[in-house]
């Protein structure tokens, strides 16, 4: 059956330790001298000549009350402000049977995707989904220190008991579902936790010694055996921060470019991918505008073009 997607901007950018209110999704969508591809061109060459159903349906807005709340420095309830809007933005997706990619924004934006994806499809359909969470970092920060946008996974598991957060268990998220690819800066809350809760975790180190290829061949065996769905949330920062570095917290040795590009086309290539997140990119910190060209290509792959 044909693939159908919907681009969807979440250019919530407040949440993180480098805040900026530049749409960070304008900086991909538009091309400029400084880059051959801008998202927009590459939608209309996918759709016009290669007969892709892609649409870019737009951002959903960081409205005055969000802002307001920041501002003032209620930032949980301005991400549950925000993030209750995007999930129902994501739901409308899932409803009209297309596959929404999410562009961010920081990573917290991931409570409103992954809300929608396990409401609509845990919840609503009884299926079994697989979170592959591509990223330099855990996301799993437990504790009140830090910034939200290093809790998202802590959030969408419950296991983050403050501020009155509290995910309805039919849409929470089971550690033992979630895949983390690239991580390698950790915190020591966020190591114990993830030995504790027992969550697959092919880090950098585990990818040096086993190889990439076999890494992603043993991930695909037992997503294509075990899930009836797969959802990927990619972090800019995953890449190698040597060369990429448009993020707040670039991270020397990640993931090259080429093995983005085949994780990326694995994934999404499946029957039973259903979405995913593109986050973290700023497009002020890419002087030469390479990580664009990257993102746009990432993007792409998950249409199912790597050539």
């Amino acid at each position: 059956m044909k693939k159908v997607f919907d681009i969807i901007g979440a250019p919530l950018n407040q949440l993180g330790c480098v805040t900026t209110d530049q749409n960070t999704v304008d900086g991909l969508r538009k091309m400029d001298e400084g880059s051959w591809v801008g998202l927009t061109d590459w939608i209309q060459v996918r759709t016009q000549r290669w007969a892709s159903d892609i649409i870019d349906i737009g951002d959903v807005a960081v409205t005055s009350d969000v802002q307001h709340l920041i501002a003032h420095g209620d930032k949980d309830n301005a991400l549950l402000n925000y993030t209750d809007s995007l999930k129902s933005t994501l739901l409308k997706s899932y409803q009209n049977n297309r596959i929404p990619i999410t562009i961010g924004g920081d990573h917290s934006i991931a409570v409103g995707t992954l809300q929608a994806t396990m409401e609509f499809y845990q919840k609503g359909k009884g299926k079994k989904v697989a979170v592959v969470w591509v990223d330099a970092h855990a996301d799993i920060n437990n504790s009140l220190d830090s910034n939200l946008h290093g809790k998202p996974l802590a959030l969408l598991m419950n296991q983050y008991p403050h501020n009155e957060w509290n995910m309805p268990v039919d849409i929470a998220i089971n550690p033992q579902d979630v895949y983390y690819i690239g991580i390698r800066d950790v915190m020591r809350n966020e190591f114990d936790l993830i030995n504790e809760l027992n969550i697959t975790n092919y880090d950098m180190a585990f990818i040096e010694e086993h190889g990439f290829n076999n890494v992603i061949k043993s991930l695909m065996t037992t997503l294509e055996q075990d899930y009836d769905h797969i959802y990927l949330s990619f972090d800019y920062d995953a890449l190698d921060g040597c060369i990429f570095r448009a993020c707040a917290t670039p991270n020397v040795g990640g993931l090259s470019a080429r093995e983005a590009l085949h994780l990326v086309y694995s994934l999404a290539a499946s029957p039973k991918f259903i979405g995913a997140d593109f986050v973290e990119y700023m497009p002020e910190l890419d002087d030469n505008e390479i990580s664009k060209e990257l993102m746009v290509k990432l993007i792409d792959a998950v249409w199912g073009f790597r050539s």
